[in-house]
């Protein structure tokens, strides 16, 4: 690498897209007979999940243990074609830093890329998303010429930033969000380099758990190179390169062939977020997809401008692999996953916005703003694909995170940075035919697991309270949203631990409905200082809460100093016995919640998932509340009553138009919005300080 390329590569990163095919690969093409590429694919399939396996069982990260986990195989130039995951966005994002060590470490005499490497990034510049997803690739050599790589990218909870957890809510540029390594060698030899991980494990807080993720990665890299070689062996070199790119043009061609049956038209969707890394203020991403022929392309004009000391920023490619959550997760679910899906993709970021960082701005809690953009294509996404599969065109899962964040030293004097696992434990959306599964798992890892509470206690200083799902945490409709998790955990084993929580959606919902039904509710954390929980679980007090619902009832005999926080929780110390309380949201709501089947809602009551507030007032159904015992007659008279009323309140679309555009949230919440409502039509923020 040259002085004049030191810093950013801003050309790889825009490489997104497949590489052009070799020679090699494009005279092997006609050799491959489909019988034995269906076999190749299953072999690399079963390689790729053997990878993604032990990465899971040797990680020790909440992340790398419970399925935050993405291994591929890539080829020689850096494509991933063949990936093992839940984590869909690494299906595009893993091979950026693929290409960055082709382009600049091959032929780099003071590196080079030899049998026996491994290189390590985590730069999100390079990575997509935040300095906590960290990669580690090795390549692949048959008989001294390279043949593919192979690499897992995985969240580790800690990377040393200013904050403790991975993600710096206060951030005011990329000098407070600690690690951030562009591609490098840090192996040789089949070895590690221990200079290398002292220094990694110097910059940070938990550097046991950093370290052994980074061995648990190499290890399942070198498993996958093992079978990989095997499998030359049989079949031989040209096969293999020929065949691992034909998945690639396998899948760019059956994209654009479903995106092709789609009805062309604009889609748009805005989307709006209420928090600023602590702040509480409106943030929008305005989404438009343009889909023509066989290409579906993204624009964002009127998305609010970048701002210069907030780590809500996000860049670019971050955006792009987001949206493969939903096209992998769903429209495009029957195809492999790979970054030859984004042939049927085209993009336009706007300069100076939310979703185009640039220089050193902050990015580390860009995960809000490239979830907030994944909930606004389940929405375009939905309207889009109902004509040709309307059972795929469903309500989002919950987006709105509402996390634990967390460092200090656990019961066992070892030091600890992460969050908790119950990221993975959100409601899916509802569906045209059915409710959404409760506790699916999170909307970004469809595979994942929130941990058994026993394995997360032993070796974290909290004690849980109760974990289970709570009332009406969901969206309603004719089909509801899928139950999310409430929970509450004690500081124990140690005299504090440093406590808080990341997310948004506590002033206005996350996660919108669709097709007429309701938003996920606001959520919010409680907390109470100086608690006399200990003393009531010493009484084995049976009047404690084992319920979010229960925790606000007048019965609860808990005291101390109650506090209430947004989702966006600053990092603050939890003294010993102290108590955090953390909902979960579920997913959202599809359709009228007056067309839900009755005896659906009486299933909910006899199950404790809703309120008799709610099976009234929302569902308007008639029933005996002792009994359960529907009342089919009055349910139908009250329903068609309320649609009466429904009619009595609409109005011609140009005066409720008219209406609307006299509307406009408080001053104080437009602080980083730019121009309301129009972002572009006024200046941006200004620079720090102003």
């Amino acid at each position: 690498m040259s002085l004049v390329t030191y810093g950013r590569d801003e050309e790889v990163v825009q490489r997104l897209k497949p590489e052009p095919m070799t020679s090699l690969e494009s005279e092997a093409q006609d050799k491959i007979n489909d019988v034995d590429f269906e076999i190749f694919q299953h072999k690399m399939n079963m390689i790729a999940q053997e990878g993604k396996e032990t990465t899971m069982k040797l990680g020790a990260s909440s992340g790398m243990r419970w399925g935050d986990v993405a291994f591929g195989v890539y080829t020689g130039l850096g494509d991933l074609s063949v990936v093992a995951t839940g984590i869909w966005f690494h299906a595009v994002l893993g091979q950026i830093p693929v290409k960055y060590i082709v382009k600049h470490w091959i032929d780099e005499p003071s590196v080079g890329v030899k049998e026996g490497d491994a290189f390590f990034w985590n730069d999100p510049f390079y990575g997509g998303v935040h300095g906590a997803d960290m990669g580690l690739c090795v390549p692949v050599f048959y008989k001294d010429k390279l043949v593919c790589f192979t690499g897992a990218v995985v969240h580790t909870g800690e990377s040393g930033g200013s904050e403790p957890g991975g993600m710096v809510g206060s951030a005011r540029s990329k000098y407070d969000e600690g690690l951030l390594a562009p591609p490098m060698k840090i192996g040789e030899n089949y070895a590690l380099k221990e200079d290398i991980l002292a220094m990694f494990s110097a910059m940070n807080r938990d550097p046991r758990t950093m370290i052994l993720d980074i061995k648990a990665r190499l290890a399942a890299c070198r498993i996958a190179q093992r079978r990989i070689v095997e499998l030359i062996d049989q079949k031989g070199i040209e096969f293999f390169q020929g065949a691992l790119r034909r998945i690639l043009s396998v899948t760019a061609d059956a994209a654009k062939k479903k995106v092709s049956q789609l009805n062309d038209g604009v889609f748009r969707q805005p989307r709006f977020m209420d928090t600023v890394g602590p702040e509480t203020a409106l943030t929008k991403i305005n989404i438009t997809l343009t889909k023509k022929k066989d290409k579906i392309k993204f624009s964002f004009k009127d998305t609010t401008p970048m701002l210069p000391d907030k780590p809500l920023n996000t860049f670019f490619q971050g955006i792009i692999g987001l949206s493969m959550v939903y096209f992998c997760g769903w429209f495009l679910h029957d195809l492999p996953a790979n970054n030859g899906l984004l042939e049927v993709l085209d993009w336009e970021f706007p300069e100076n916005s939310l979703i185009n960082a640039k220089g050193d701005v902050p990015t580390s809690i860009s995960p809000f703003t490239q979830t907030c953009f994944a909930h606004g294509m389940f929405l375009a996404g939905a309207r889009m694909t109902y004509h040709l599969d309307s059972l795929r065109a469903v309500a989002a899962w919950y987006q709105g995170f509402g996390v634990p964040i967390y460092g200090g030293v656990n019961q066992w004097n070892e030091p600890i940075a992460d969050i908790t696992p119950e990221i993975n434990a959100t409601g899916a959306g509802a569906r045209p035919d059915m409710d959404g599964v409760d506790g699916a798992g999170a909307y970004f890892a469809t595979m994942s697991d929130c941990s058994d509470v026993e394995t997360t206690e032993s070796d974290r200083p909290f004690l849980y309270l109760f974990r289970n799902y709570f009332k009406n945490s969901y969206g309603h409709g004719k089909f509801r949203g899928g139950a999310g998790v409430g929970f509450g955990m004690m500081m124990h084993h140690v005299p504090w631990v440093a406590m808080g929580s990341f997310g948004y959606g506590s002033n206005f919902p996350s996660t919108l409905g669709i097709f007429g039904g309701y938003a996920v509710p606001p959520i919010f954390i409680r907390t109470i200082g100086n608690s006399n929980m200990k003393q009531l679980l010493g009484e084995s007090n049976s009047a404690l809460p084992n319920t979010m619902d229960k925790l606000y009832e007048d019965e609860n005999p808990e005291a101390g100093a109650d506090e209430y926080h947004h989702v966006t929780m600053p990092i603050r110390p939890m003294m010993n016995g102290d108590t955090f309380y953390v909902p979960v949201g579920g997913g959202a709501g599809y359709g009228d919640s007056q067309e839900r089947d009755p005896e659906d809602v009486i299933n909910d009551l006899k199950n404790n998932m809703t309120t008799h507030w709610i099976a009234k007032n929302v569902y308007k159904i008639a029933y005996d509340e002792k009994t359960l015992r529907l009342d089919k007659k009055k349910t139908k008279e009250i329903r068609s009553q309320a649609r009466e009323e429904r009619l009595n309140l609409g109005k011609p679309y140009d005066e409720f138009e008219a209406e609307w555009l006299t509307l406009r949230p408080p001053e104080e919440a437009l602080k980083y919005y730019g121009a309301y409502p129009n972002p572009s039509e006024g200046p941006p923020p200004g620079p720090p300080g102003m």
